[in-house]
């Protein structure tokens, strides 16, 4: 099943969070004394401010990973309380405006510890929100033994190991920047016609296998690939699926559901284990209001997609089975990933069967096609790709 991370929004979410959080630590851990506690909710008194932000990972409707984000306040924020991060906070400013922030209270549950996926959208998604409210640097006190994990996102040790007898273990102050927080969230991740949008993304992460969406579900979300690959398809009126696109990383589909609620016209699955942005249409109308001009990009891809479309559906309809054929591997050839040895070729992550699909031939056919292609030398097939020279 899917996991769904987002920031808590109603009571119930933030519960959810405080709930996991006693069911980690207190009970799983043994930390905080190991009693279960009353009302089984580990709290204190920064929950109660309007400057937190509890961000939940759902597996259906089980919550299954949360991280509390502070932003400082007069009140100080929980690291405070750990270690003395003034003489940091003077030098990270250096005379100029800064605000800070502080992310702690990182709970997965015993089930989920080993999906470095999942925990690597947690961090993502607290690096949108640090950047969503403006936070300028990042302070952390950690267990000692996942310091390492918050170096690696480029977070700086302030102190060697202290003893908190509260916790009963040793900890660790970390400093960063949002904006290399935030560098490691994206990374190279091309430009969309959503970037403008990324604040507001919520996260999906999917095994290889699962759908996104199925043709026919009513749609509220259009999605941005951050790892792995999508296949879009569609059933014909003989029940055989039809493949129209293979999406790979930076990549957007659909985005039609951001403009009305009908359903969906295609179907979308994880080709590899994958993890995806999302943005949901009330979130993506609201703004509109604020900024009109963040939807001029998605309005031309709207169109170059239907334009597509339109293409594709002609040649289906009408061209014969070689004009398919070649139609269908100039799609896949758009839509190879670069090879390393070769800039100028690509692979396409799927043979004859997948070519097949989108040309609405016999797989026969297909590896008959790419054979005498192969032989002209300006690509190499197998069962499972299709390497472009």
């Amino acid at each position: 099943m899917p996991i769904r991370i987002k920031v808590a929004q109603n009571a119930r979410e933030i519960d959810d969070a405080l709930w996991l959080r006693h069911e980690v630590f207190v009970l799983e851990d043994g930390k905080f004394g190991g009693k279960p506690l009353h009302g089984a909710r580990l709290v204190d008194r920064f929950d109660a401010f309007p400057s937190v932000y509890h961000v939940v990972a759902y597996e259906g409707s089980e919550p299954v990973a949360s991280m509390r984000l502070v932003k400082d306040s007069e009140a100080g924020m929980p690291v405070d309380e750990l270690f003395d991060f003034k003489p940091y906070r003077g030098q990270a400013a250096g005379g100029a405006v800064a605000q800070f922030g502080s992310a702690g209270m990182l709970a997965v549950r015993g089930r989920w510890r080993r999906r470095r996926d999942v925990i690597r959208a947690m961090f993502r998604m607290a690096a949108t929100v640090c950047h969503r409210y403006d936070t300028t640097h990042v302070l952390v006190v950690v267990n000692h033994d996942t310091a390492s994990m918050y170096r690696r996102l480029g977070f700086t040790e302030l102190s060697a190991k202290i003893w908190n007898e509260e916790i009963g273990s040793e900890v660790i102050p970390l400093a960063g920047t949002t904006a290399q927080f935030l560098g490691w969230a994206f990374g190279d991740l091309p430009d969309t016609a959503l970037s403008a949008f990324q604040d507001s993304f919520e996260r999906m992460v999917f095994r290889a296998g699962e759908h996104v969406f199925l043709e026919g579900d009513v749609g509220e979300h259009a999605y941005v690939i951050d790892s792995g690959e999508i296949r879009i398809s569609r059933k014909r009126t003989s029940g055989e699926e039809l493949t129209l696109a293979q999406l790979k990383r930076g990549e957007l589909f659909g985005e039609l559901a951001l403009i009305d609620d009908q359903t969906r016209s295609a179907s979308a699955v994880a080709v590899t284990d994958t993890e995806l942005m999302t943005l949901d249409r009330g979130t993506f109308q609201s703004q509109l209001q604020v900024n009109p001009d963040r939807c001029r990009r998605l309005f031309k891809i709207l169109s170059s997609r239907m334009r597509s479309m339109d293409e594709l559906a002609m040649v289906l309809a009408f061209a014969p089975a070689t004009q398919r054929l070649e139609f269908a591997l100039e799609v896949a050839r758009q839509q190879a990933l670069p090879e390393r040895d070769s800039p100028t070729g690509g692979v396409f992550r799927g043979g004859p069967l997948e070519l097949a699909l989108l040309a609405a031939v016999d797989e026969s056919a297909a590896s008959d096609f790419l054979r005498a292609a192969a032989e002209t030398g300006t690509l190499q097939f197998s069962a499972r790709q299709i390497v472009f020279k």
